[in-house]
């Protein structure tokens, strides 16, 4: 229980500051760059996030089997695991800095026309390939944290590499340095993350076993069909959520990339806290679903759905109703008058898709990667088309509707948690319905006492105090729910 409570503490955190530090750092960065260049820096941003998740599924196969390895008393099959895995995210970290550094040419023509801006990007790129190479390897080592239940170290790690970040960025370019001199500034940064992430690993393993690459055949043919499944949803799910910002600048120009992407950014970051705090429930998911404890996976899946139910909702509810005064006073009002629709938008798209998430952990827990790469795929090529077109015809506005495309599968899912963990989709659809028409009317409220303030600093504390102490009794009164033994003693 102990780890229970450090873990969600930390991985709070680890959103909570970032998030706090952008909001100070981004104005700065885009004064200083420029909306254009702001784009490619977000791009740049972007495509290392990206790579971290390329990883053929082996994070979460290391979480996921180590974890049913511990639960299981094959204790043997540990080390071969994390060897396989290493050696793995060496040699695609190394590949993926080729491709990066041979591809930024081609990338680079595409995003500009202008072949002095055409250098620059290039240059960018290239130097954009050392820190996704650090922060590449460095995922082995959160996810081995992980494993043992301990997210409190990758949330501090995050945290290091996240403020760190954003702190060299604006520092830099308030000293008058250019956008290259930011990329190896932000690459100083990876490294010291990825020393940290070894000295973390090394620190939660037995004592016997130590973070080294190796090779054996028959652990990895056991593991592969879970990660190469994991690999397809993990790849497909990063173009919808990285590569997307990379597309809209060549079909409608890096100017959309800002105006998408800060409502985007901040949409996130807020739904954010969400997949941080849920993700800590997936290597209990595995090892419940190794021991077939069916009562305990119901429990703490209800526990962590309505939990995530309440927070979507007051999240979507801020960001509607003083979503627009806040990027007024954030960054301009001409900058609010463009994006306020696109971020109530995607406040809108992020509270379905934060209710989904739950059930996306259920089914890796229960080696479901097949289902869930399945329904990746599918949700993809129905967004990008959707991109594709919306974006051309109504620029940044299509981009943000085609979002919901993502969302197309979702059915899928709770008609397999329905049938192996015994939550209706029924219920489900009920959930979603009161929830929606709950948030909708304290819309309506929040815009009546909007209007009387009439003030958009006191409108956003206000708003704030109101439905943050909203959400803390409605959570007060779930954690209050009973729950099975099982999930209540946990890891210390």
């Amino acid at each position: 229980m102990r780890n229970i409570r450090k873990n969600i503490v930390f991985s709070g955190l680890g959103y909570a500051l970032p998030l706090l530090a952008s909001l100070a750092s981004i104005p700065i960065i885009i004064s200083q760059l420029g909306v254009d260049l702001y784009g490619l820096y977000i791009i740049c941003v972007s495509l290392i996030g990206f790579m971290t998740l390329v990883d053929l599924g082996i994070g979460q196969t290391v979480i996921k089997y180590v974890a049913q390895y511990e639960a299981t008393g094959q204790q043997d099959k540990v080390k071969p695991v994390l060897g396989a895995a290493f050696l793995i995210y060496l040699v695609i970290g190394l590949l993926s800095v080729a491709c990066l550094y041979v591809s930024a040419p081609w990338l680079a023509a595409g995003l500009y026309e202008l072949p002095v801006k055409q250098v620059l990007a290039t240059d960018v790129l290239r130097i954009t390939a050392v820190p996704l190479f650090f922060s590449y390897i460095n995922q082995f080592f959160l996810n081995v944290c992980r494993a043992y239940h301990r997210f409190d170290l990758p949330a501090i790690l995050h945290n290091v590499g996240s403020l760190g970040g954003m702190t060299v960025t604006a520092g830099l370019l308030m000293a008058g340095y250019v956008l290259r001199d930011v990329m190896w500034g932000y690459a100083f940064i990876q490294f010291v993350a990825v020393l940290g992430g070894y000295v973390a690993s090394v620190k939660v393993l037995p004592i016997h076993i130590k973070p080294r690459p190796a090779f054996e055949r028959h652990i990895f043919l056991e593991i592969i069909s879970f990660s190469a499944y994991t690999f397809v949803g993990n790849f497909v799910g990063s173009l919808v959520s990285r590569a997307d910002k990379l597309l809209i600048g060549v079909v409608i120009g890096t100017e959309a990339v800002t105006y998408y992407q800060i409502p985007f950014t901040i949409a996130q970051m807020a739904n954010g806290i969400i997949h941080s705090l849920t993700h800590i429930a997936f290597p209990r998911f595995s090892e419940m679903f190794s021991l077939r404890d069916r009562v305990g996976l119901q429990a703490l899946y209800r526990l962590a759905n309505d939990a995530v139910f309440l927070i979507s909702t007051v999240i979507a509810v801020m960001l509607i109703t003083v979503g627009g005064d806040f990027l007024a006073l954030w960054i301009t009002p001409d900058f609010s008058q463009k994006a306020t629709v696109v971020l109530q938008v995607m406040a809108v798209y992020f509270f379905l898709h934060s209710n989904t998430v739950v059930g996306y952990w259920v089914l890796q827990g229960g080696g479901q990667a097949k289902l869930t790469a399945f329904m990746s795929v599918i949700d993809a090529i129905a967004y990008f088309v959707a991109l594709y077109y919306l974006g051309d015809a109504y620029g940044y506005m299509g981009a943000a509707v085609a979002l919901f495309f993502t969302l197309l599968t979702v059915p899928l899912q709770y008609i397999w948690i329905d049938r192996h963990v015994g939550h209706s989709w029924l219920e489900y659809l009920i959930q979603l319905l009161t929830f929606s028409l709950v948030g909708y009317s304290i819309i309506y409220c929040m815009e009546s006492l909007n209007v009387w303030l009439n003030d958009s600093l006191l409108e956003i504390g206000v708003n704030a105090a109101l439905l943050f102490g909203l959400l803390l009794l409605a959570l007060w009164s779930v954690r209050g729910r009973k729950v099975p033994n099982s999930f209540q003693e946990g890891r210390s």
